[in-house]
Protein backbone atom coordinates (compact mmCIF):
# COMPACT_ATOMS: atom_id res chain seq x y z
CA UNK A 1 0.00 0.00 0.00
CA UNK A 2 1.09 3.44 -0.12
CA UNK A 3 2.10 3.55 3.64
CA UNK A 4 -1.13 4.93 4.83
CA UNK A 5 -4.02 2.65 6.04
CA UNK A 6 -7.02 2.55 3.82
CA UNK A 7 -9.85 4.70 4.18
CA UNK A 8 -13.00 2.96 5.34
CA UNK A 9 -14.17 3.00 1.38
CA UNK A 10 -10.99 1.42 0.31
CA UNK A 11 -10.73 -1.32 2.60
CA UNK A 12 -13.89 -3.14 0.60
CA UNK A 13 -11.04 -3.41 -2.24
CA UNK A 14 -8.70 -4.76 -0.36
CA UNK A 15 -10.78 -7.14 1.02
CA UNK A 16 -11.80 -7.86 -2.42
CA UNK A 17 -8.34 -8.58 -2.90
CA UNK A 18 -7.62 -10.57 -0.09
CA UNK A 19 -10.30 -12.90 -1.39
CA UNK A 20 -11.99 -11.41 2.16
CA UNK A 21 -9.23 -13.20 4.31
CA UNK A 22 -7.56 -11.39 7.03
CA UNK A 23 -4.25 -12.32 7.25
CA UNK A 24 -4.24 -11.56 3.18
CA UNK A 25 -5.61 -7.95 4.11
CA UNK A 26 -2.60 -7.52 6.40
CA UNK A 27 0.22 -8.82 3.82
CA UNK A 28 -1.70 -6.64 1.49
CA UNK A 29 -1.46 -3.66 3.55
CA UNK A 30 2.11 -4.65 4.93
CA UNK A 31 1.35 -4.72 8.87
CA UNK A 32 0.90 -7.61 10.92
CA UNK A 33 -2.98 -9.31 11.68
CA UNK A 34 -2.90 -8.06 15.26
CA UNK A 35 -2.16 -4.58 13.91
CA UNK A 36 -5.07 -4.92 11.22
CA UNK A 37 -6.58 -6.16 14.45
CA UNK A 38 -5.91 -2.96 16.31
CA UNK A 39 -6.49 -0.69 13.09
CA UNK A 40 -10.23 -1.87 12.46
CA UNK A 41 -11.13 -1.49 15.97
CA UNK A 42 -9.94 2.20 16.08
CA UNK A 43 -11.26 2.48 12.52
CA UNK A 44 -14.24 0.97 11.98
CA UNK A 45 -15.21 -0.17 15.89
CA UNK A 46 -15.11 -3.70 14.82
CA UNK A 47 -13.03 -6.93 14.27
CA UNK A 48 -11.71 -8.14 10.94
CA UNK A 49 -13.70 -11.08 10.88
CA UNK A 50 -16.56 -9.73 11.79
CA UNK A 51 -16.44 -6.56 9.28
CA UNK A 52 -15.44 -9.56 6.64
CA UNK A 53 -18.53 -11.11 7.38
CA UNK A 54 -21.01 -8.20 7.38
CA UNK A 55 -19.26 -6.77 4.03
CA UNK A 56 -19.79 -10.15 2.41
CA UNK A 57 -23.50 -10.63 3.26
CA UNK A 58 -23.92 -7.07 1.80
CA UNK A 59 -22.46 -7.87 -1.74
CA UNK A 60 -24.73 -11.12 -1.21
CA UNK A 61 -27.76 -9.08 -0.54
CA UNK A 62 -27.12 -6.84 -3.87
CA UNK A 63 -26.01 -9.76 -5.92
CA UNK A 64 -28.98 -11.88 -4.88
CA UNK A 65 -31.14 -8.79 -5.48
CA UNK A 66 -30.04 -8.79 -8.99
CA UNK A 67 -31.08 -12.74 -9.61
CA UNK A 68 -27.88 -14.76 -8.07
CA UNK A 69 -28.57 -17.60 -6.82
CA UNK A 70 -27.09 -18.46 -3.06
CA UNK A 71 -24.64 -21.06 -4.39
CA UNK A 72 -23.74 -18.36 -7.04
CA UNK A 73 -23.49 -15.55 -4.70
CA UNK A 74 -21.43 -18.28 -2.01
CA UNK A 75 -18.88 -18.57 -4.87
CA UNK A 76 -18.68 -15.63 -5.85
CA UNK A 77 -17.42 -14.00 -2.35
CA UNK A 78 -15.74 -16.52 -1.37
CA UNK A 79 -18.01 -18.44 1.43
CA UNK A 80 -16.59 -22.25 1.95
CA UNK A 81 -19.79 -23.74 0.79
CA UNK A 82 -23.59 -22.50 0.46
CA UNK A 83 -24.87 -24.23 3.88
CA UNK A 84 -22.33 -21.93 5.77
CA UNK A 85 -23.03 -18.52 3.61
CA UNK A 86 -26.86 -19.16 4.12
CA UNK A 87 -26.41 -19.68 7.96
CA UNK A 88 -23.86 -16.48 8.11
CA UNK A 89 -26.40 -14.61 6.13
CA UNK A 90 -28.87 -15.19 8.20
CA UNK A 91 -27.20 -14.20 11.20
CA UNK A 92 -26.67 -10.83 9.88
CA UNK A 93 -30.03 -10.08 7.67
CA UNK A 94 -32.04 -12.48 9.88
CA UNK A 95 -34.04 -13.49 6.76
CA UNK A 96 -32.79 -16.46 4.18
CA UNK A 97 -31.06 -15.08 1.62
CA UNK A 98 -33.63 -15.90 -0.91
CA UNK A 99 -35.77 -13.72 0.43
CA UNK A 100 -33.84 -11.04 -1.31
CA UNK A 101 -34.50 -12.69 -4.57
CA UNK A 102 -36.59 -10.77 -7.15
CA UNK A 103 -40.73 -10.93 -6.95
CA UNK A 104 -39.89 -12.15 -3.35
CA UNK A 105 -41.52 -9.77 -0.92
CA UNK A 106 -40.43 -10.38 2.94
CA UNK A 107 -39.54 -14.00 2.33
CA UNK A 108 -42.49 -15.33 1.04
CA UNK A 109 -43.11 -16.07 -2.85
CA UNK A 110 -45.64 -13.30 -4.07
CA UNK A 111 -48.72 -15.34 -4.22
CA UNK A 112 -50.73 -12.83 -6.64
CA UNK A 113 -49.04 -13.81 -9.15
CA UNK A 114 -50.98 -16.37 -10.06
CA UNK A 115 -49.17 -19.64 -9.20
Amino acid sequence: MRGAFPTAQEWEQVARQADFEPGKMASICLISERQLQRTFKQQLHSTPGRWLRQLQCRLAKELISRGYSSKAAAAELKFCNNAHFCREFKKVFGRPPQSFAPGRKDGTQNLHSGN
